[in-house]
């Protein structure tokens, strides 16, 4: 796909696509080149992290109009195709809002491995991605992160395969949106991928985290949520929520959200949790 449509079906905010649109006509040589290698290497150490933040996102709009034809390769329709893409769209968006220039961090580049393994789609209001069970315990990453129960650790082992599921941020999780998604997920995958036999979604959240999930009301669309999923997993680790909860660092207490002040009240009704739906 040409690159000026692919900015098309992006739909970039208007100052960040003109920023992409000079860097790329003052530097196509570099970026064509810095593309080439952008996803080389192994334990996460791209080189295209080792750029500035505009020409990561100039390089990552490049690299999409490839995957756009890897992507067809496998049958999937243009609207996924697209609302996947716009992931990338969106963190740039919240990228310019906290940093005040255009471009993405190297957590973002890290994380449209993703795309670049045409490993994730967006399918209604969630995205989702073949994957491997693994429980983050002693056994499989050498420490204590999370104890999961014996008997759940049996009937779903590691490594049978499963479909992981991602909210981005700021999706609206309405309980009706959120079952159409995960119905049209169950067809997607059966159609596309008939020979897998997946076993089970699974969910690693800072939204799963039950201390949290009881302060919450029951008309909370974060438990209804996550009511949905057996948590077979959670942990004190805040990091995610306190990212996803205070992005711009400065939130003030008379305008904060229900969440924030809960956060606000005690940092330990924060954390981080780990939910199954089987199928």
């Amino acid at each position: 796909m040409d690159y000026h449509e692919m900015l098309s079906h992006l739909q970039y905010e208007d100052v960040i696509e003109q920023a992409l649109q000079r860097k790329r006509k003052k530097d196509y040589p570099v970026i064509k080149r810095i593309a080439g290698k952008a996803y080389w290497g192994a334990d996460f150490h791209f080189p295209l992290c080792n750029h500035q933040p505009l020409t990561r996102l100039t390089v990552l709009t490049h690299l999409l109009s490839q995957k756009y034809t890897e992507y067809k390769r496998l049958g999937i329709s243009d609207d996924i195709i697209f609302e996947t893409f716009r992931d990338v769209s969106l963190r740039a968006a919240f990228f310019y809002r906290k940093n005040g220039k255009v471009g993405l961090s190297k957590d973002d580049v890290i994380w449209f491995r993703h795309i670049m393994n045409v490993n994730l789609f967006k399918i209604g209001v969630l995205q989702f991605q073949p994957f491997q069970m693994i429980y983050l315990d002693k056994e499989t990453i050498g420490e204590d992160y999370m104890q999961f129960p014996k008997t759940v650790k049996e009937e779903l082992p590691s490594g049978v395969r499963v479909i992981n599921c991602h909210i981005q941020r700021n999706s609206d999780i309405c309980p009706d949106l959120v079952e159409e998604a995960f119905e049209k997920a169950k067809q997607f995958f059966a159609e596309h991928f008939p020979t897998v036999n997946y076993q089970a979604f699974l969910c690693y959240s800072w939204l799963l985290y039950p201390p949290m999930i009881e302060k919450l009301p029951e008309y909370s669309k974060i438990r209804k949520f996550a009511e949905r999923f057996e948590i077979i997993g959670q942990c004190s680790d805040s990091e995610q929520a306190m990212e996803n909860l205070f992005e711009d660092r400065k939130t003030k207490i008379s305008k904060s959200t229900f969440l924030q002040r809960i956060a606000l009240e005690d940092k330990e009704n924060l954390g981080f949790g780990c939910g199954i739906i089987r199928i």
